[in-house]
């Protein structure tokens, strides 16, 4: 009588036939620590490589792992990552020459190479999490199978294409032509492929007066709807940025330098010395950044989730 317990299926009366299958895994947490992880920002260092590499060694060990699994001769395994929005996608592939489907092998390269980086990631963000699908297979009796096309997620988009904009860098140095101002440079391109128009762009010295200002002038004359300075928000004595927005804002809006602070400093403790602070003066938003570019970008990703809906605002918007 036979039994009826667990048993490894009799593929001997198979054709060998070309076997493919595509699994995908998608990892979801916080976008600033996704965003670490894909330029190789975090404490591990380059999680990519290290990915794509733990991936294959898994889709080879797969029957080591999975008690009723084939052995099966792999003439290809090929694991790839994208970042989307506030997502990362793992794509796995497998392919071989048998009796039976590499999709097993196919989903476990994508979960392995998940979970590598996973393990980079816990650190800034133990809630990140993924999910694991199979995509494509094709090859045997069953032929092709592919998963029905879904509509892609909603992917935050930081439109600033009704916006003029001014750009201030507070340095002595780039005032001084000593070296060229990379970060007032970087906000302004930022700016420019969202879609914003930069009515201005000044570089001035660590001077308070000067500061306070530019300030008054982009927002009093010109009438922009954003001013960004850089530099100047540290604890140099001539680091007066912060007193300079203080002395001509109207309303103070502490919250956004609290969260830019908050996003940066999970990965660079160091962000928590910034003195940054930002306010409003009359329908114009002035926000401070730091003077190092590097800062500067990672402040730029971070203010995507807030800036459209904090101009609408101060421009006498709702809350909807």
């Amino acid at each position: 009588m036979e039994s009826s317990r667990e048993r490894m299926i009799d593929v001997g009366d198979k054709s060998e036939t070309l076997r493919e299958a595509e699994a995908e895994a998608t990892l979801y947490g916080k976008p600033e620590v996704l965003r670490a992880l894909w330029e190789g920002r975090l404490p591990k260092g380059d999680a990519q490589p290290a990915a794509e590499i733990a991936g294959i060694l898994a889709a080879k060990r797969t029957p080591e792992l999975l008690p009723m699994c084939h052995p099966i001769r792999l003439e290809k395994v090929q694991v790839s990552l994208r970042l989307e929005g506030e997502r990362m996608v793992v794509r796995a592939t497998a392919r071989a020459h048998d009796r039976t489907g590499v999709e097993m092998e196919a989903l476990t390269a994508a979960s392995v190479a998940a979970l590598t980086l996973y393990d980079w990631a816990k650190s800034q963000d133990p809630a990140t999490e993924f999910s694991v699908r199979l995509v494509r297979k094709s090859g045997g009796k069953s032929g092709v199978w592919e998963r029905a096309v879904e509509k892609a997620p909603a992917v935050s988009v930081c439109d600033l294409a009704s916006i003029h904009a001014a750009v201030v860098t507070v340095s002595d140095r780039a005032s001084q032509g000593v070296y060229p101002d990379e970060s007032g440079a970087l906000i302004q391109q930022w700016l420019e492929e969202h879609g914003a128009t930069v009515t201005e762009y000044v570089v001035i010295p660590d001077n308070q007066e000067q500061v306070s200002a530019q300030i008054v002038r982009l927002a009093d004359e010109l009438g922009v709807d954003l001013i960004l300075t850089s530099g100047g928000t540290g604890f140099a004595p001539r680091d007066r940025t912060p007193e300079a927005t203080r002395s001509v804002v109207e309303r103070e809006t502490p919250g956004i330098t609290e969260w830019l602070r908050l996003q940066t400093g999970l990965l660079k403790p160091v962000a928590f010395l910034s003195r940054a602070t930002a306010g409003i003066r009359g329908r114009t938003l002035i926000i401070n950044l730091p003077g190092s570019p590097k800062a500067v970008q990672e402040h730029l990703a971070a203010l995507c989730t807030l800036l459209p809906h904090a101009i609408q605002m101060v421009q006498g918007g709702d809350h909807r």
